[in-house]
């Protein structure tokens, strides 16, 4: 009898020793989660507060136009399409429509070759590829080149879409590539309103 009570005593005593055990490990793994979760927390405050300050102490000195200038490039538009970047079908279908901007940027001006002082157009866009080109001087129609725009510069510009003459570089003044690019994309736009955006 004696060892018996001793043999359930000792079991008893391994089955609560074995619990103990049990809820120190379950408590060891909660505190370590809880841990784990205030340390990512921390973490995750510490980026967002980092990006905060960098947000606030940056220089937005132009007035917001390096946000928008992809956006810009995009603001081209004739009878409901974007220009920009060209319509995969060209502006052919868009002929005769009247584009608009409000804000596009000038990727390049075309000077005329035997009078540098005079304007022929310039290119508008966000690349070499992704543009069109805008005539602004006196080759086509009268010459509307009051407005000098410059690389960089954010313009508005309303004209008909004119379809691409027979021989781009004679009749716009452009180099090779620029004419090529214009025939390849049917047309240009005839601009009889340009002016700083803004």
């Amino acid at each position: 009898m004696g060892t018996e009570k001793r043999q359930r005593q000792k079991a008893n005593r391994a089955r609560r020793q074995a619990e103990e055990s049990r809820a120190a490990k379950s408590d060891a793994v909660k505190r370590n989660a809880v841990r784990w979760v205030l340390v990512l927390l921390a973490a995750i405050a510490g980026v967002v507060l980092i990006a905060w300050i960098g947000g606030a102490f940056s220089s937005d000195d132009d007035g917001g136009k390096k946000a928008s200038a992809g956006a810009a490039g995009a603001s081209l538009a004739a009878a409901g399409t974007t220009l920009l970047p060209p319509p995969a079908g060209g502006l052919k279908p868009l002929v005769g429509k009247t584009a608009k901007a409000d804000d596009v940027v000038v990727q390049s001006v075309v000077q005329n070759a035997d009078n540098p002082d005079a304007l022929e157009g310039f290119w508008v866009g966000s690349s070499k590829t992704d543009r069109v080109y805008v005539e602004w001087g006196g080759d086509v129609g009268t010459d509307e080149s009051d407005f000098r725009p410059k690389v960089g510069q954010h313009v508005r510009l309303t004209g008909p879409v004119r379809p691409a003459p027979a021989d781009p570089a004679r009749t716009l003044s452009l180099d090779a590539d620029d004419a090529t690019l214009v025939r390849s994309q049917g047309g240009y736009v005839n601009a009889d309103e340009v002016r700083a955006a803004g």
